[in-house]
């Protein structure tokens, strides 16, 4: 239904009502008048419907007072008075979001879900919570979200732990995190922003109850609230919800000030110097990262600021890209990159040079000021504007999140200008922007921004950040110094409070919810799930010796191509050359154009083309398997000429002879993974224990630390091994794109699909035979057991698993089910809540692998005790219907998440990969809809077989390794 601009709906005055065709919507922006909440509403027929309230919440210290109040709200409000209603949530609702985040100005709560009778509850979750948590009667709250101090006996060292201080400290543990601290700081001096919005570990604990309390009282009211709402619902029903069970109970004050200030401009760019932590024993050259930040205007000018982020990608974006090009063309560092920050009352502009050295900071800052002038003088090349542009408006209309729904993307966009009192329609309505930045590359009108936001502005900070050998040692010695200073100003009877504080924090997080209180959460019931397994729609063709598979889809005039060529029986010693191919496709010359001109080609006609190398194993059995090179692309299906055209410059025409090339793309691969090896942590960890036990997965590995070690490797010994490596390179490129052997995998409209089969079957034709495809793999041997990987990091990542059917055991549905029992339930208690670890996972695969892993972990033997204490538990786990009910339900949430066109014609190749039917599927789905205690119970000798052979890999503290090193058969320094 249509509501009347300056009608009154259940309180809600209509201030502005528009059709907006971008996202085919009826926008509504209204005021809530008793109490000053502000309402956003895009009605529309989408079913995957979205609520969000968010509050503007700026920090004024670095405690993370914002971070730790956005846990601690979901921990227990009026209506819901259990630990953690948010986790209950998770373990039962059809939720299709379900989250928290603190930005450094804003706290958001969103949740989106198909289900009318799940949105409703999910929604009255957050709104009870945000308002009336239960803080107040509880301290225990900001002891196990923010801090508290960890001493259990008198003779323990006294220590700090929380959930919140441990998260930050994994994050604080990357030289990225360091690097944004220090700018924030120098560019917003006199703002919020200078601040820490999540807390900065040295300041955490500085937070008290009543600066916790004091925050919430202050930011946390409907006067200072965003409400979204977005799809197909009653919204009159909402809107009278909203006014009725929560608006209506709070007058508007007039008190809240929570408006972001500008900054002043500086008169002249600010520079900064600092360090960050690399390991004792770690080489420090070439691991420099210098940094330069611009402020450029205001967030509310929404047409600059999409053109800043045009004129960032034009810039930084890619190989064709004029300003990164002249900065690694000049040697001042291994590595560019450059990011649009426009979630920020004035957005930040950065370029950063990573894998640099110190005396390069004055080159790194006269190369770009050199190139910039030189832009404004000779102009910005206009194909490539139109590239970017293109490419910018094809994300757009496409609207592809992947598992994120589209109306969440869209509320947490209207955030950048209706935060600060701008238009939250401004940034949907973007046909008419794009058109007039289309105009202005016939002017002058993208050098004059580089003129006024980027040259002639002096708001700006150079940050330069160094290595520091053993920097993380001492500044732990310096922490345990300062801990034993605090512990010895107290006195026994302190001492003994702290001691009780502790132990009755552990009692309330080992206590379980009462029935009671479980109940107070709406759930829905199994009948209310459809038990029959969703089925795509697939055509599979053969073609002599190659298959053909096809997804009808209403795809908007785009067709999406999943080639998947086979690679199985490659020699064993040419993995490590495949992985650096897929990451080097593209990137050198061609017979037709210039990496620079390719580059720019894939922007201007297509949404993108990439390249990946993957092992995917059968359905049950880790240790059969094929090895593909996969090649992803999409395009509207009136430029598949020029995606083809592309894909055979780079199958046939790549000239893989260029060694200083090579250096270059070598030099960017490792310094990215020098920068973000901390971050990949988890995915690590477990990819190293996988590879113990598991065939497909030591293949697979050879993209993860076994990779790292090659690129550390190859580029010690470039000069030596160049030549051999660009030949072997070419040897592989004419067997990755072959035509003995593929699986296409393809989706688009029916009335295009013989129009872009034929063209894809055109390119196949023109490819050579292939001597490894069809033919068995040459098995690795495994790298190692039970090693510990050391880092400069603060934390860990603590992994442990095995093959269960190895031990005769085979996949159950019920595995699934306990993966979200033991994600929210058993491994959220015993290392998330009591150990503070950010998180915590569990997986169990049909093709046997299981393993359980820890993310931002303090602890270690802990976490594998953990682990190994799981079956004694699960061997007495009785659960109530109503409790079986729930985690049923979560597990067929997860199942059941919106696929996009990309994403479902993915699902439907890897399952033909791996030969998973649709009778599998139903047969797991069944045994999650029926799941009883004795199916959980079953599993019990499952996980115990499986840990006994005692498979664990850990990534992280070199310190905690070190103190451990007793359960490690090797430990490694990165």
């Amino acid at each position: 239904m249509k509501l009347d601009v300056n009608k009154e709906y259940s309180g809600f005055v209509i201030r502005q009502a528009a059709y907006i065709d971008e996202i085919q919507s009826e926008a509504y922006v209204m005021e809530h008048a008793y109490s000053g909440a502000r309402l956003l509403y895009l009605g529309n027929d989408d079913d995957n419907k979205v609520f969000s309230i968010s509050f503007r919440t700026p920090p004024y210290d670095d405690t993370g007072v914002a971070h730790i109040l956005e846990h601690s709200v979901l921990c227990g409000s009026r209506k819901y008075r259990l630990k953690e209603p948010f986790v209950e949530l998770v373990k039962g609702s059809m939720n299709t979001f379900l989250n928290a985040m603190t930005y450094p100005d804003k706290t958001m709560y969103p949740v989106a879900s198909r289900n009318d009778k799940d949105f409703q509850n999910l929604m009255d979750v957050y709104l009870d919570a945000v308002f009336y948590p239960l803080i107040y009667e509880n301290p225990y709250t900001l002891r196990q979200e923010g801090w508290h101090y960890n001493i259990e006996t008198p003779a323990d060292a006294l220590s700090y732990n929380g959930v919140v201080y441990n998260e930050m400290k994994g994050v604080f543990s990357s030289a990225d995190a360091l690097l944004d601290y220090e700018a924030m700081k120098a560019l917003f001096p006199d703002t919020p922003y200078s601040f820490e919005s999540g807390g900065h570990p040295d300041a955490i604990p500085e937070l008290t109850q009543e600066a916790f309390e004091h925050f919430h009282t202050t930011y946390y009211s409907p006067e200072n609230s965003f409400i979204y709402l977005y799809g197909d619902m009653d919204i009159e029903a909402t809107l009278q919800y909203l006014n009725d069970e929560y608006l209506s109970s709070f007058k508007r004050t007039g008190a809240v000030d929570s408006a972001i200030p500008m900054q002043e401009a500086f008169a002249r760019t600010q520079e900064v110097i600092g360090t960050y932590p690399v390991g004792a024993d770690e080489a420090t050259e070439a691991k420099t990262y210098h940094e330069l930040h611009i402020v450029t205007g205001d967030a509310r000018d929404v047409k600059t600021s999409m053109a800043l982020r045009v004129l960032e990608s034009v810039l930084l974006e890619g190989n064709s890209t004029p300003l990164r090009l002249a900065l690694l063309q000049s040697g001042v560092a291994k590595d560019i990159s450059g990011s649009y920050a426009g979630s920020y009352r004035q957005p930040v502009f950065s370029i950063k040079a990573a894998g640099s050295g110190p005396e390069q900071r004055d080159k790194f800052i006269s190369v770009i000021y050199h190139t910039l002038q030189q832009l404004t003088i000779n102009g910005i090349d206009k194909e490539l504007l139109e590239a970017h542009l293109n490419y910018l408006e094809f994300k757009l209309r496409e609207a592809d999140f992947g598992a994120y729904p589209k109306g969440l993307i869209y509320g947490i966009s209207v955030m950048d200008s209706w935060l600060y009192d701008g238009d939250p329609l401004a940034g949907l309505c973007y046909t008419e922007a794009l058109q007039q930045l289309r105009e202005g590359i016939k002017t002058r009108y993208y050098e004059q921004l580089i003129e006024n936001y980027l040259l002639d502005n002096t708001h700006k900070v150079i940050v330069t950040l160094n290595p520091e050998q053993g920097k993380e040692e001492r500044e732990q010695a310096v922490l345990a110094e300062k801990m034993a200073a605090i512990k010895a100003s107290m006195d026994a009877e302190t001492i003994a409070k702290n001691i009780e504080l502790c132990s009755e924090l552990h009692r309330r997080q080992a206590a379980v919810d009462s029935a009671e209180a479980l109940e107070t959460i709406p759930l829905l019931e199994r009948s209310d799930i459809r038990r029959e397994v969703e089925i795509t729609e697939t055509v599979v063709k053969e073609l002599g010796t190659n298959e053909i598979l096809y997804v009808p889809a209403f795809t908007n005039k785009i067709a999406y191509l999943n080639w998947y060529f086979d690679l199985t029986g490659i020699d064993k010693d040419l993995l490590p050359y495949c992985y650096l191919l897929s990451d080097v496709l593209g990137k050198f010359n061609t017979d037709k154009y210039t990496y620079q001109e390719l580059a720019t080609a894939s922007n201007k006609y297509t949404g993108g083309v990439s390249f990946q190398v993957h092992a995917y194993s059968a359905a049950n059995d880790a240790n059969d398997y094929t090895v593909k090179f996969t090649v992803q692309a999409k395009a509207l299906t009136a430029n598949l000429d020029k995606l083809f055209d592309i894909l055979q410059a780079v199958a046939l025409g790549s000239k893989i002879d260029d060694v200083k090339r090579l250096q270059e793309i070598l030099d960017e691969v490792k310094t990215d993974w020098d920068s973000s090896f901390f971050s990949r942590g988890q995915t690590v960890a477990c990819t190293r224990l996988a590879s113990y036990f598991s065939a497909a997965a030591r293949v697979n590995e050879q993209d993860q630390f076994s990779y790292y070690e090659f690129l550390k490797d190859l580029s010690a010994d470039f000069a030596g091994r160049a030549e051999d490596t660009l030949s072997k390179l070419r040897q592989l490129l004419g067997i990755f794109f072959e035509s003995s052997k593929y699986l296409l995998a393809y989706s688009c409209e029916e009335s295009e699909r013989m129009l872009v089969l034929q063209q894809a079957l055109n390119f196949a034709a023109s490819l050579p035979q292939s001597a490894v495809a069809g033919k068995a793999p040459q098995l690795l041997a495994a790298p190692g057991a039970n090693e510990g990987i050391m880092t400069p990091g603060k934390v860990q990542y603590v992994a442990a698993g095995g093959d269960f059917r190895k031990f005769g055991h085979h996949f159950h549905g019920s595995m699934k089910v306990l993966e979200t029992i033991l994600r929210y339930e058993y491994l959220w208690t015993k290392i998330r809540v009591q150990g503070g670890a950010y998180g915590a996972t569990a997986r169990f695969d049909r093709n046997g692998t299981m393993f359980f892993a820890s993310y931002r972990d303090p602890k270690l033997q802990e976490s594998l005790q953990a682990y190994y204490d799981l079956p004694s538990w699960l061997e007495k786990l009785e659960l109530s219907e109503r409790e079986l009910t729930k985690y049923i339900i979560g597990t067929i949430s997860g199942l059941d998440t919106p696929l996009t066109n990309s994403m479902r014609l993915e699902q439907a190749g890897v399952y033909h990969l791996k030969q998973v039917d649709t009778a599998m599927r139903q047969q797991m789905r069944s045994e999650i809809l029926d799941l009883t205690n004795a199916d959980l119970q079953k599993l019990a000798p499952v996980i115990k077989d499986t840990l006994s052979e005692g498979y664990l890999c850990v990534v992280g503290s070199s310190q905690s390794i070190e103190a451990n090193k007793n359960i490690f058969t090797a430990t490694l320094h990165i």
